[in-house]
């Protein structure tokens, strides 16, 4: 799977809750990654396919959840389109990041996401996710999610203003930002 595949997987697990010990991307070989899922009780799961990690993770979530998760496609347009499970992850190919470079250390990855949790209300879905790649210290730092592209690219622009900050600095940021 690629980088931004098992990007989009751990945020879902970050989202829903997920009762894991830790969940990582590892690169392999073949300069693909895998989804490493330590979940709090059983063996480690490794995947290289993001789809069976899905599924992993679908089943590790709980059956009401996963019943209810809401999934959307991007349709020709640009407007999100509600679908079903197989065709978010036939999807997939469009939701490629958006690389943003925001200092020489830090770049953001603005994507469209495409999922939902149950109970979100139409009028408020939030299915774009902005992720801050910083390159001096390892992982990265994901945001809430935003509700269209363009407030995604608000929150990058406002970010950038603020002189892209790293550390405990971004988390206060962060927490000012977005909330």
């Amino acid at each position: 799977m690629t980088l931004q595949e098992a990007r989009q997987l751990i945020w879902q697990a970050e989202r829903i809750n997920l009762a894991v010990l830790a969940i990582y991307a590892q690169p392999n070989r073949t300069r693909d990654y895998l989804l490493v899922i330590e979940p709090a009780e059983g063996d480690k799961l490794v995947f290289a396919d993001a789809m069976k990690a899905h599924l992993a993770l679908s089943q590790l979530s709980g059956k009401d959840f996963r019943e209810n998760l809401r999934y959307f496609a991007l349709g020709d347009d640009g407007i999100p389109r509600e679908c079903d499970a197989e065709g978010w992850i036939m999807d997939s190919p469009h939701r490629k990041a958006i690389e943003i470079s925001c200092s020489p250390h830090v770049s953001a990855a603005i994507h469209f996401v495409g999922l939902a949790t149950p109970g979100s209300d139409e009028k408020a879905l939030r299915l774009w996710a902005v992720n801050l790649n910083l390159a001096t210290e390892v992982g990265s730092f994901g945001t809430d999610l935003f509700g269209s592209f363009e407030e995604a690219n608000a929150f990058v622009s406002k970010y950038k203003a603020n002189g892209c900050p790293v550390g405990s600095a971004l988390l206060r940021w962060k927490r000012r930002a977005v909330h």
